[in-house]
């Protein structure tokens, strides 16, 4: 037997009780000084809805395909094109398909400025809306990180960000974007439209 096979796991469970992969005594530890859960008769209660961000992730790629949103070619990944750390939610107005090089390269960075070093013309229906009222979307997103409870979030990251603004301490989940971000971005590539299945 391996060391870390002796290690007594964690029960883990969500808001509405439903079970979860267990985890370390250390993780769980982690959980609970971050404020993402709560320890009750040896079970680690979480704080958020972490099954939501699967439903999610469906729903969109039901809607969008295995297409990148940003370069037209093949992706799988969930975006938010808001990201979170600016206060974007995990749903289906905020989230489209992405292939990792352009989910990994934007680093947080607003689509906007995306868009502008890339050179992209995106045609995603979301993508769109959000880039035309990006500066309205902030502050909505913003008042809905204020005002909203943590167990509104569906994702680790999600509460974690939630977390972070709540003590005041939202500058250190901002990190910058590489420049030049990388990018699979071609200009002749077909406009996602042609492939957008509302």
């Amino acid at each position: 037997m391996t060391e870390t096979s002796m290690v007594e796991l964690i029960p883990v469970v969500d808001l509405g009780g439903r079970p979860l992969s267990p985890c370390s005594p250390e993780k769980a530890q982690q959980n609970l000084e971050d404020g993402l859960a709560t320890m009750e008769r040896g079970i680690l209660r979480l704080n958020y809805r972490p099954l939501g961000y699967r439903h999610v992730h469906r729903l969109v790629r039901r809607r969008d395909g295995l297409i990148c949103a940003w370069c037209h070619q093949p992706g799988s990944t969930l975006e938010h094109v808001l990201p979170i750390c600016w206060g974007g939610r995990t749903s289906l107005d905020n989230c489209v398909i992405a292939c990792r090089s352009c989910n990994h390269s934007r680093n947080n960075a607003l689509p906007s400025l995306f868009v502008s070093w890339t050179g992209m013309r995106p045609t995603h229906p979301v993508v769109l809306k959000i880039l035309k009222h990006e500066a309205h979307a902030l502050q909505t997103a913003e008042q809905s990180l204020k005002n909203r409870p943590l167990s509104s979030c569906i994702s680790k990251e999600e509460a974690q960000i939630w977390v972070a603004y709540h003590q005041g301490d939202i500058e250190r989940i901002r990190p910058n974007a590489p420049n030049p971000p990388f990018s699979r971005y071609r200009p002749q590539a077909d406009p996602f439209m042609q492939v957008f299945v509302p």
